[in-house]
């Protein structure tokens, strides 16, 4: 597998002199590989983290990458149907 690093894609270079200082890999494969791994359990991890019953609307955002946007909200419905109420009220007076 080749992975371009020429013209626009220079950058790729850098990214992976960085995963490389930031992981100890000696290698840009190994940098590539340590990158794909936790990239992969991070993604995971976020997905559940965002489930997670404490979660919060500022957690979110301080997980969110340039990458990744994790955006949180609670909504709640409650739904009051007064004629089915009315019935159960009057079923309730009539077994007394």
């Amino acid at each position: 597998m080749r992975i371009k690093t020429d013209g626009k894609h220079e950058y790729r270079v850098d990214q992976l002199r960085q995963i490389m200082q930031a992981t100890g890999e000696g290698t840009k494969s190994g940098a590539f590989d340590f990158s794909t791994e936790f990239t992969l359990q991070m993604l995971e991890s976020l997905n559940q983290a965002l489930h997670h019953p404490d979660m919060t609307e500022e957690l979110a955002e301080v997980l969110s990458t340039t990458s990744v946007d994790l955006s949180y909200r609670i909504e709640t419905d409650l739904n009051v149907n007064r004629s089915q109420r009315a019935r159960s009220c009057k079923d309730n007076e009539t077994d007394a």
